[in-house]
């Protein structure tokens, strides 16, 4: 696929980053972390761009290690404000905490910055599955109105979609399978992934469409 065409696809997380700053001050607040973590997907696909065509692939690496971390805890904290935890804040912390030592560890003394941490990747990407099928689960016990009005399931759905594939496709670039998966099929398995953000973008455009507005709390006096 055309690197042109790859970026364009890319591009279609800016509907959720739009609608997203559009309703930011009349949306529950709950639901920041999922806005800025499109608008910084936003901002790491047009850096993706840039240093690549300027010829910077290691900049890249680096930006994309970062944001591996920053992707994580965004989503688990949104998770966090859902209630998933219990809304304990010392799970929170000791789940980021855990996460971020695990994230430092294998990028200063196993890959280096510079080089793709894609144990990490493949870690936090289980970890926020896990959480997305439990957010359902818990969906189907306390819900009563219609899933399909509810940004959570929209949300969980398109994590559930995205990090299974990126996990396949994740997989096939470590030593341990690179050299029984021909080139052609991951060459594949890249070209389907475009699409299947493409899918899932969408599906969080509809998801920023659907986040309720915050409450307002009258006094009485």
């Amino acid at each position: 696929m055309d690197s042109t065409v790859r970026f364009i696809l890319s591009l279609s997380i800016g509907f959720a980053v739009i609608i997203g700053i559009v309703r930011f001050r009349r949306i529950a607040p709950s639901y920041y972390p999922f806005i800025y973590r499109v608008i910084v997907v936003l901002i790491v696909e047009i850096l993706n761009r840039i240093l690549t065509e300027t010829g910077h692939p290691d900049a890249f690496i680096l930006l994309l290690n970062i944001f591996s971390y920053i992707d994580f805890f965004l989503f688990l904290w949104l998770f966090h404000n859902w209630g998933l935890f219990n809304r304990k804040r010392s799970t929170f912390i000791t789940i980021a905490s855990i996460f971020f030592v695990i994230w430092l560890l294998e990028n200063s003394l196993l890959t280096g910055f510079f080089k793709h941490n894609l144990y990490f990747f493949i870690l936090y990407a289980f970890a926020l599955i896990f959480f997305s099928v439990s957010t359902f689960n818990k969906m189907v016990v306390h819900e009563r109105s219609s899933i399909f009005r509810n940004p959570k399931f929209w949300i969980s759905l398109g994590i559930i979609i995205f990090y299974t594939f990126f996990i396949v496709v994740v997989t096939t670039g470590l030593s341990l399978f690179m050299y029984n998966v021909s080139k052609e099929f991951r060459r594949e398995l890249q070209g389907i992934s475009v699409y299947s953000n493409l899918l899932v973008n969408l599906l969080y455009a509809v998801a920023v469409i659907w986040i309720p507005r915050k409450k307002n709390f009258t006094s009485l006096f």
